[in-house]
């Protein structure tokens, strides 16, 4: 008997009342069953295309559903009429970092010392603190000020959440030690007025599927049709090894990444972290061989689009397991670092799991400081800006070198002819 697989299988749109059946003769007849749990995920970009559509283009097109199949009944899905695509429904993972000779538990500074490094208390002075933003914190869950807080979760609640998905997000926060609560406390740490959206795909562990995220999208991108929010979604996790699903690894047009590009074409602005594989220490276990150069940004995290965030600390040190370009899917990947290695919701804030959330909540102040700011706008703004500390110009370690936000938000200014 082959293995029982679970997939993500794209549909043509006209098979769309079919699937909200959850049922459908022909494909149960090759082995696929659906799983009744998933709500199907619409998709409006092609699978060939991977920038911005025009109007016309960018409708619905296909959908998704989850289901399990047996390995070696793939093929034989794929042939069927209906169906574009069979995909791994690939297992995904928090980048939380182990204690390693890099010593991630080893803060440096706090978040105010971050803040100050990075110059946003100058912004704040400017009454530049996030107001009028919404960041989603795609992650392992918040426990929100006044949300029903699920039992046996911690104590501590986080301030200005304002939403989420699913429906009973703010209620729990216990995958990966709270992962997701560090994470908003460092969105906020550098853009205090903004607010939240608790995007939880990680339930009760460090590990989950891509389906998960792919719901959490939809729901982001469907949010920001009807309000223009969220502006931002800090993303602090991927796939450790190639392995874990290769075709999401190193496929642009992978249903993921495509979703993921829907969500920039929306204008919203996303960053992934580049992960906790380098090889300039010794690596989270979970990469396995998968380390260093060329061998540890998978996936969406290192599309050309997204803005790819490593890692350093306030002392401009590399932190040396921060993931290495080329990415799979983009040689000049990462893009820039932010800062890890300081006390904020723990001891020590640590992997390229922080720098990402403080990248983000930076990039909301430039966001309240000139609304009209696209993705690549402030990606570019950010690299110009960024201080090269090695004197290397780009690299596959540090990108650009270290976001200086303080001197973007300045270049905003000059040109828009506006004091600062």
């Amino acid at each position: 008997m082959s293995e029982l697989k679970k997939v993500l299988v794209e549909m043509r749109k006209t098979d769309a009342n079919i699937v909200a059946m959850k049922s459908n003769d022909t494909l149960e007849e090759v082995g696929f069953k659906f799983d009744t749990t998933f709500s199907p995920v619409e998709m409006r970009m092609p699978p060939s295309r991977s920038e911005a559509l025009s109007t016309a283009e960018n409708q619905q097109q296909t959908v998704v559903v989850r289901g399990t199949i047996p390995e070696d009944k793939i093929k034989e899905l794929e042939s069927q009429p209906n169906v574009v695509k069979v995909y791994t429904d690939a297992k995904i993972s928090l980048f939380s970092t182990p204690t390693t000779d890099c010593n991630p538990t080893t803060p440096h500074g706090n978040k105010a010392d971050v803040a100050r490094y990075l110059g946003v208390n100058h912004l704040w002075q400017d009454n530049i603190k996030g107001q009028g933003i919404v960041v989603a914190v795609c992650d392992g869950g918040i426990t929100a000020e006044g949300r029903p807080v699920k039992p046996g979760e911690t104590a501590r609640r986080i301030p200005r959440v304002i939403g989420g998905f699913p429906e009973d997000w703010g209620t729990e926060a216990s995958a990966g030690r709270e992962h997701g609560n560090m994470c908003a406390t460092d969105v906020l740490a550098m853009a205090p007025e903004a607010q939240l959206y608790d995007l939880r795909i990680f339930k009760g562990g460090i590990e989950s599927t891509l389906s998960e995220a792919l719901q959490a999208y939809e729901w982001v991108i469907q949010q920001h049709r009807q309000n223009g929010t969220p502006h931002v979604i800090s993303n602090s996790w991927g796939i450790y090894q190639e392995s874990w699903g290769e075709d999401y690894a190193n496929d642009p047009n992978h249903i993921f990444t495509r979703k993921v590009v829907e969500a920039i074409n929306e204008g919203i602005i996303v960053l992934f972290a580049a992960g906790n594989c380098g090889g300039n220490c010794t690596p989270n276990s979970r990469c396995g061989t998968d380390v260093g150069p060329g061998r540890s940004i998978w996936g969406a995290n290192g599309h050309p689009l997204v803005i790819t965030v490593g890692a350093v600390n306030i002392d401009e040190q590399i932190v040396g397991y921060s993931s290495q370009g080329p990415a799979s899917l983009d040689p000049r990947k990462p893009d820039f670092c932010s800062i890890t290695h300081f006390t904020g919701y723990y001891n020590s804030d640590n992997g390229t799991s922080a720098a990402t959330p403080i990248a983000a909540g930076a990039v909301a102040l430039l966001k309240q400081a000139d609304g009209s700011l696209n993705q690549q706008q402030i990606k570019k703004l950010l690299n110009e800006t960024a201080k090269d500390i090695d004197g290397q110009g780009w690299n596959a370690t540090t990108g650009w070198g270290v976001i200086q936000p303080k001197k973007a938000y300045e270049k905003i200014a000059s040109q828009a002819a506006v004091p600062v």
